[in-house]
């Protein structure tokens, strides 16, 4: 059967439905009677209609609208204008109808179709513009004015971009205003608001306030109500009293299977053009307020450990270095292996790198001994397989007698270097020994703790020791740091606690560097290091050992120094993003847009605090005939996993743990909404959050605010929610929103 012949057909299947899928219907119904509209002004108004749908329909028709505007394009007369049916003479009224139809089709023909339709747009201007009498418009050029040819032509011109200060359209508007009119009270009501917002005209309170008067009457048509809904939409913000008019006009909706239609005469049979008119506006003033698309964020995880990175760091010995392609490194590699345990690694990766530190050890071990200089390769390679439980007995029986071996021959518990005892090393080799199973009363380890003490009162450095005088270098934050790590949980905090307190006076630009910028006297000139991610990340988890936080801030800076790339190619800087990261669980930034696009296809769970039992009953009935039978009314304030409505009053939740992104809090009465203050008494407040498996949707009110809760639902306005959250406020007759992004 061919889809003509559905257009009349279907007005005998009518089915009951939400009003989700109208707008789509609509425009599949609207499609579909294009092909047997035998005018040039229903024409327009199918062109017109789908064009006004397509934001809220994602662009669905732009085939069709390119197909149907080549077809007006062809009827165009040698003049620039249209008669009333195909090869007539050419009117003002209809010309002015291709024209806005034109106008809006435009953004979805096809490019290579553009360039003519900017022409047919042209050649209709100057019709329109050489028709005029001078104050108006008659039926045909340079006749006397009459209210129907110059209101649209009115919309014509105003939708091309001419304001009512321009001639001739300002004569025009005068005419318009006190002209009388053949038309239906309300069409002529309709037109004259339609035109007068196209031209740029403010529009008089008085004629919004009839269009309002004339919509909560019941003896209006289909056809009158939507146009009057489509104007009045044009001059009034989206508020509950726009949202109802274009929820009632939802409601007229005929659906049979894909089709949505509406119709004004109340009898069968009915006529093509009569049901496309009709259809026609009503799909304009439905659509009109979903035009805009919905904002879902891009989900760009901030904590998103660059496991990939360190994966491919890694060489092919099994070992990892400092710096890309750089020798396999001690440090580097037992890093690298503690920040896998964070990225799911193969057992290959892990089996090599053990097998490299193994190799790596015997060597520093040897070279240590016979040099009585303890290795920090050493101490990372003995970590690595001790962490990694990849030691026996006598291989830790062996290290012990290695390390105790590697001490300077002039002092009993003092490891170093060629300086002399250091306490750098000593606290690795404390350390080291203590993860051996060495106990920390042991002589041994406590003339070596003693000692490290002994040195500084503040923070630690490399220590210069001669047969007269010892003195230590300018303190490091890696020394430090290193030293508080072995000594914590062996030492008492209070002995400690001065060195942590070094370490919090070292910190600068959001983290810690080797050095804090100082000014050298030497060479007269200020030594700057930029902080890293180790220094960082290391200090900030010691700190916590004495109360300071600085956890916010070392994830603020480890994020910013993997976004920067500051990190690419560094083992040992890449290993600690990784580890600091992993502590963090992403939460998606959720937004009104995503509550509102799953309203109808989720089940939700709805859960009212303060409301009664008719107000509760009015929201789930609103919802269900808006989107359908996907709702259930919660016998539970809990919110677990799934999709919620919770409306309640202000107070009644944390906000944060459903939605770290927004702030909201009380004040004073005031409700605060990221920078946005409201009075509670007169606002309610729209935020998303999310659950486990879901999505939710917090209604806050108070108990003056309550009543705008419950219009939320039962106007249709919870349609047109969007942004990251949305304050609506009443006060003094006047309706606000504001949403919050």
């Amino acid at each position: 059967m061919k889809r003509t012949a559905l257009v009349l057909m279907v007005i005998l299947m009518v089915l009951p439905t939400a009003s989700a899928g109208v707008i789509s219907g609509g425009v599949a119904f609207l499609s579909d009677a294009s092909l047997n509209v035998q005018s040039i002004r229903d024409m327009s108004l199918v062109l017109m209609a789908l064009s006004g749908s397509q934001k809220a329909v994602g662009n669905a028709s732009s085939g069709e609208i390119d197909s149907l505007a080549m077809k007006l394009l062809s009827l165009q007369n040698p003049d620039g204008g249209w008669g009333y049916l195909p090869n007539e003479t050419s009117n003002v009224v209809d010309t002015s109808y291709a024209l806005i139809a034109l106008i809006m089709a435009k953004p979805y023909v096809s490019p290579i179709h553009s360039g003519l339709v900017s022409g047919a747009i042209s050649r209709a201007v100057s019709y329109l513009r050489g028709s005029t009498s001078g104050s108006g418009w008659g039926y045909v050029p340079q006749t006397r004015p009459e209210f129907y040819p110059t209101a649209m032509a009115l919309w014509a011109l105003g939708e091309y971009g001419y304001y009512y200060t321009e001639s001739p359209v300002k004569e025009a508007v005068t005419f318009l205003l006190s002209a009388p009119s053949t038309l239906p009270q309300e069409q002529t009501l309709a037109l004259k608001v339609i035109a007068l917002h196209s031209v740029g005209y403010p529009v008089p309170r008085e004629l919004v306030s009839e269009i309002e008067n004339v919509l909560k009457g019941t003896n209006v048509t289909v056809l009158d109500r939507a146009m009057l809904t489509y104007a009045l939409e044009l001059v009034r913000p989206l508020d509950f009293t726009t949202s109802y008019f274009v929820s009632k006009l939802l409601e007229l909706a005929n659906v049979s299977g894909n089709y949505a239609y509406w119709v004004s005469t109340p009898t069968y049979p009915m006529t093509t053009p009569e049901v496309v008119k009709t259809s026609a506006y009503a799909l304009l003033a439905v659509s009109y307020l979903e035009q805009y698309s919905p904002e879902i964020p891009v989900e760009i995880n901030p904590y998103a450990a660059p496991c990939s990175e360190l994966k491919a760091l890694q060489n092919r010995d099994g070992g990892w270095p400092l710096v890309e392609l750089g020798p396999s490194n001690e440090k580097a590699t037992y890093y690298a292996l503690l920040a896998l345990k964070y990225c799911v690694p193969s057992n290959e990766s892990i089996e090599k790198a053990l097998e490299w530190s193994k190799e790596a050890l015997k060597v520093d071990a040897q070279k240590m001994v016979s040099t009585h200089r303890f290795s920090p390769a050493y101490f990372y390679a003995l970590e690595t397989l001790i962490r990694f439980n990849a030691l026996s007995k006598d291989e830790k029986d062996e290290a012990i007698k290695d390390i105790i071996a590697s001490q300077l021959p002039y002092g009993i518990g003092l490891w170093g270097n060629d300086l002399g005892p250091q306490p750098y090393e000593t606290a690795l080799a404390v350390r080291a020994l203590l993860d051996l199973g060495v106990p920390a009363n042991d002589s041994l380890i406590q003339r070596a703790i003693n000692w490290v003490l002994s040195t500084s009162s503040g923070g630690w450095g490399i220590y210069v020791s001669t047969p007269y005088f010892s003195y230590m270098l300018r303190p490091d934050v890696l020394t430090t740091v290193s030293i508080l790590e072995a000594f914590i949980g062996v030492v008492p905090k209070e002995k400690l606690k001065p060195h942590a307190e070094w370490l919090v006076s070292q910190r600068f630009d959001g983290g810690w560097a080797y050095w804090k910028p100082y000014y050298d006297p030497v060479s007269g000139r200020v030594v700057e290091m930029k902080p890293t991610v180790e220094l960082t990340v290391r200090t900030t988890d010691v700190l916590a050992n004495f109360g300071y936080n600085f956890s916010r801030e070392a994830l603020n800076f480890v994020i910013k120094a993997k976004e920067s790339g500051e990190i690419n190619g560094k083992t040992v800087e890449t290993a600690f993003a990784v580890m600091y990261l992993s502590r963090y669980k992403f939460v998606p930034k959720v937004t009104l847009d995503e509550i509102r696009l799953a309203l109808g296809s989720e089940l939700f769970n709805v859960i009212t605090i303060g409301l009664s039992s008719n107000d509760t009953q009015k929201v789930y009935d609103s919802l269900v005939k808006l989107y359908g039978n996907s709702f259930v009314m919660a016998n539970t304030t809990k919110v677990n996993k799934g999709y919620y409505i919770v409306i309640v009053p202000y107070g009644s939740y944390n906000v944060s743990v459903y939605n770290p992104y927004i702030a909201f809090h009380l004040k004073n009465g005031n409700v605060v909404v990221a920078n946005y203050t409201a009075p509670m008494d007169s606002s309610i407040v729209l935020v998303p959050g999310y659950t486990p498996n879901g999505k939710v949707l917090f209604v806050f009110y108070s108990n003056s605010s309550r009543w705008m809760a419950v219009e939320l639902f039962t106007t249709g306005f919870i349609r047109y929610i969007r942004g990251d959250a949305m304050v609506l406020t009443y006060e003094d007759g006047i309706f606000r929103q504001i949403v919050v992004r």
